[in-house]
């Protein structure tokens, strides 16, 4: 069947060809059992696509909404026996296929969507018709059936990790690789037409890509634990249909979808507010961190959170109509990290091609002058594909992709989920931990310790009071529950306007008909002036490391969130709150101080209860506190340093902080869970938030513990610093080789009438058992080591120490044969020089691994074992030949004062400061 035929009748396509206006001719869409059967007979009539269009739409009336009561008999086909969430789309895809055990199902739902909405928009010009929802009812399952129909979904393509396509092609189309494959093509040539020896010289080729294919399954198997973590994460929305509230993913709901939010939940897609009272951040969209008063009728944008209160909101637009999707998805993503790991690579790599590019084609020039441009001689090839290959750090780049891959899978196995492979190495190099107190150094359960009242002037109790307040705000945060188990929700007395929590305000209030407006929040927040004895209790509570609330009262009632006068609010009673200090919190900070991190609190409580709480926890210094409240931006900055604990702090104060500590040198991590810490969590060069935190905060940072359990922290750092320790040694081996090589191809071209002296299978017993084979099993080992010092730096230092031994070597046999002194022909001259070349990178692999374990003595013994099988057995490969005893005496010598050279230029280059930044 043709597919246009499947979607839309003959008459109708020939109408729209013919350019009839015709009102009451209407595509007639074919029904749901032949659709769904064509599609089962022949799922090839569906091409995938990974970027769905919109319809092109164009105004039309839309149909008047169906009465109330009034029967849906026609649409989607709904039997008795099927349950409501298999009603939730027409196809019988359920909720269960966006699980990692459903792929197919997945691919075929993405298709079958992708598909509708490209016919359509070919086939159907309309505007989608807006249904007439209430907020208690919703969709119902015919109108949501319709949506799926059309192609009106939220489904998009979100996420951090790169497609399975960009992996491959990251990993295969660089430019090393494509010089690999030329230079490969052209000794093929060689070994075709030429000399049929020259095939050995292609095995370099195994090597590009083992490296190739490793780097590759690492990565998808990162990406493949990344998506699986996110969906086990992923923060299903409060949906209404039918009367019906259903727990559903971003991706299900459709236009014109009723959806509940409260505080902390990150709106997910633009709607119209229809219920309630709330504030909106919309930072991550506009960059301004203000919360915006949102009232009934208005629109709110996806992307943005809520700060405060509870709301119902009607979708209203979905997918790509989505105003986010605009700005490329930008503000949904976190930030990326400033690895100086990635950039000193990418710096090495970009020298080593602008070096390469240059230093070949002289090379090439050269070599064809000494060889007269004779194309038949093999060696106008080879050894000029010896030079080339040489000066490739082949796998390095993917070396470290593979190592932070295998970081991420580990780390998943403890319950970390990390949204960005190279803040693994960045929490490796923090100095400075700024920690929140709820839901850190806490677990964010809290308890009601006491009531103490002070005057209540109204007919209703303390408990009368809060319970009806706490019905009307609806909040859900750690606090609203405590004092909800402690004074329960009930209306005993009816709001009339209400004014949500914020982070910003500290504060909420309610106010009643009647009665007047209640206070509850913050004490120095909610009243301006406190007499002697409320101040006194207040202090006396903080001291003893319990959070205090005051509820207050003024006789004036609210109009529309117009809050009445601070001058007529008095106290009615004081609440006291305790956190539950983490039991694992003491011992994990105590690791990160015996590891070089300093510790700094930021909480939004009083100063004086962090302090207390922190004191317990065994945060060093925790005396030296302060509240910033009312502070300006530049005493904040002037106190970033000069404390360790921050109370009554904003979300712009937690930014200017991070801000200040990171102008000052330091790096910095920040660990968050709620809405208030977006600003500073976006700002810190490593971000962490608890899994039971805000879908907002778990969004823009870099690591989220999924079991919000603070002591994973130490597991990632070790991690980063297994990666950032094991891919320096790892580099230093493979841009060793580089630089000799370089040295050597230098020698050649100023040198008359000499050639590059090695063949690219000269090099292999170097390039597979000293770097190879060794950097893949110490880029797996576990390595805990505090990282010192610039990496660019340590990888030159030691990997220039063992080239230029390599070259001193080489030049003095090359003088020696000049003098007659070796009494060898080219081929003994070229075995000496490969021997030289091989004892030093294994000198500066026995150096490297020091100090000696079980895992590197054993990685050693096995090098040592194959190096010895292959000069006796695999020589000739090689381009070995047998050596008179003289020669072997001078390779005893050469070999024993290769340690001492290389460590000698070692410890001479450790010596020099190297303080410019690598950005």
């Amino acid at each position: 069947m043709d597919i246009k035929k499947l979607i839309v009748k003959n008459k109708a396509m020939k109408n729209k060809k013919e350019n009839v206006k015709d009102a009451s001719v209407k595509p007639s869409v074919l029904g749901i059992d032949e659709i769904e059967a064509e599609f089962k007979e022949n799922p090839s009539i569906i091409k995938e696509s990974t970027s769905p269009k919109e319809p092109k739409v164009k105004k039309q009336s839309a149909e008047a909404p169906k009465k109330e009561g009034e029967e849906h008999t026609e649409g989607v086909r709904e039997p008795s026996n099927t349950s409501v969430m298999e009603r939730l789309s027409p196809r019988g895809f359920m909720l269960s296929m966006f699980s990692l055990n459903n792929k197919k199902q997945t691919a075929s739902y993405c298709r079958y969507i992708d598909h509708l909405k490209k016919e359509r928009a070919k086939t159907v010009e309309h505007e989608p018709e807006r249904f007439a929802v209430s907020a208690d009812k919703g969709l119902s399952w015919k109108n949501v059936g319709e949506r799926i129909d059309d192609g009106f979904t939220n489904l998009t393509k979100r996420g951090s990790t790169k497609t399975i396509g960009r992996i491959l092609w990251t990993n295969i189309m660089t430019f090393f690789n494509l010089l690999c494959f030329a230079v490969a093509g052209c000794l093929i040539y060689t070994a075709i037409a030429i000399d049929g020896s020259a095939w050995a010289n292609m095995f370099f080729m195994v090597v590009i890509l083992a490296n190739i294919s490793i780097g590759i399954i690492q990565e998808i198997k990162a990406k493949l634990t990344i998506e699986r973590l996110s969906l086990i994460s992923a923060q299903k929305v409060r949906t209404i249909r039918e009367g019906v509230e259903y727990k559903l993913s971003p991706d299900d709901l459709v236009l014109d979808d009723v959806i509940v939010l409260t505080t902390g939940n990150q709106v997910p897609a633009d709607c119209i507010l229809l219920e309630g009272v709330m504030e909106a951040n919309e930072s991550l969209l506009t960059g301004e961190s203000n919360p915006i008063a949102k009232k009934v009728g208005d629109k709110v944008l996806g992307g943005s959170f809520i700060v405060s209160g509870t709301v119902r909101l009607r979708v209203d637009a979905v997918g790509k109509a989505n105003y986010i999707q605009t700005l490329a998805q930008g503000a949904s993503k976190y930030n990326r990290p400033k690895s100086e790991l990635l950039s000193s690579l990418k710096l090495i790599i970009r020298a080593i091609g602008f070096i390469l590019v240059i230093l070949g084609t002289v090379l090439i020039i050269r070599t064809g002058d000494n060889l007269g441009w004779d194309f038949t001689n093999s060696d106008m090839v080879t050894k000029t594909a010896g030079a080339i290959i040489g000066m490739i750090p082949a796998g390095m780049f993917l070396l470290t992709s593979m190592a932070l891959a295998v970081g991420v899978i580990n780390l998943a196995k403890s319950n970390t989920l990390v949204q960005e492979l190279y803040c693994i190495e960045m929490l490796a190099r923090v100095d400075v931990l700024c920690l929140d107190k709820t839901g850190t150094i806490t677990d964010g359960t809290m308890k009601v310790a006491d009531v103490v009242e002070i005057k209540n002037s109204t007919d209703y109790t303390v408990k009368e009071i809060i319970s009806s307040m706490l019905f009307a705000l609806e909040d859900n945060n750690q606090t609203s529950v405590a004092l909800g188990e402690y004074f329960s929700r009930d209306c005993i007395v009816k709001a009339t306007d209400v004014v949500p929590f914020s982070s910003a305000r500290k504060f909420s209030a309610v106010s009643f008909a009647g009665i007047g407006t209640f206070f509850l929040g913050a004490p120095e927040f909610v009243l301006k002036d406190m007499n002697e004895r409320v101040d006194e209790k207040i202090g006396r509570f903080a001291s003893q490391g319990y959070r205090v609330l005051c509820l207050a009262h003024s006789k004036t009632v609210m109009k529309d969130g117009d809050l009445p006068a601070a001058n007529g609010i008095t106290p009615v009673a004081l609440i006291t709150i305790q956190d539950h200090v983490r039991k694992e919190a003491p011992e994990t900070i105590k690791w990160f101080y015996d590891n070089g991190v300093d510790i700094k609190i930021i909480s939004g409580d009083n100063p004086i209860t962090v302090s207390e709480v922190a004191k317990r926890a065994g945060v060093k210094d925790a005396d030296k506190f302060i509240s910033l409240e009312g502070m300006t931006v530049a005493d904040v900055r002037s106190f970033a340093k000069e404390y360790t604990v921050f109370g009554r702090v904003t979300p712009e104060q937690k930014l200017i902080l991070v801000k200040e500590l990171k102008n000052s040198g330091r790096t910095v991590a920040m660990t968050g869970d709620g809405v208030n810490d977006i600003l500073a969590l976006r700002e810190a060069d490593c971000s962490i938030a608890m899994a039971t935190g805000s879908e907002a905060a778990r969004n823009v940072s870099h690591l989220v513990l999924l079991d919000s359990n603070f002591s994973s922290m130490p597991r990632v750092v070790i991690e980063g610093r297994r990666v950032v320790n094991n891919v320096q040694k790892s580099s230093s081996l493979f841009l060793f080789k580089t630089l000799f090589t370089i040295m050597l191809v230098l020698f050649a071209i100023f040198q008359k009438d000499t050639l590059y002296i090695f063949e690219p299978k000269n090099m292999y017993m170097l390039e597979f058992l000293i770097i190879g084979m060794p950097c893949f099993f110490l880029a797996l080992e576990m390595n805990s080591a505090r990282i010192k010092g610039k990496f660019i730096f340590n990888v030159i230092k030691n990997s220039f120490s063992g080239a230029v031994v390599v070259v001193f070597n080489i030049l003095l046999l090359y003088v020696f044969e000049n003098l007659n002194l070796l009494g060898v022909n080219q081929d003994n001259f070229l075995t000496l020089c490969i021997f030289c070349t091989t004892i030093t990178g294994f000198m500066m692999l026995f150096k490297l691994v020091q100090p000696l374990n079980v895992y590197r003595g054993i990685l050693i013994s096995v090098v040592v074992v194959l190096l010895v099988f292959s000069v006796f057995y695999l020589g000739g490969f090689f381009g070995l030949v047998a050596l008179n005893e003289y020669n072997v005496l001078l390779l005893i010598i050469i070999a024993q004062a290769c340690y001492p050279m290389v460590a000698f230029i070692n410890n001479s280059l450790a010596k020099v400061n190297l303080t410019t930044q690598f950005k």
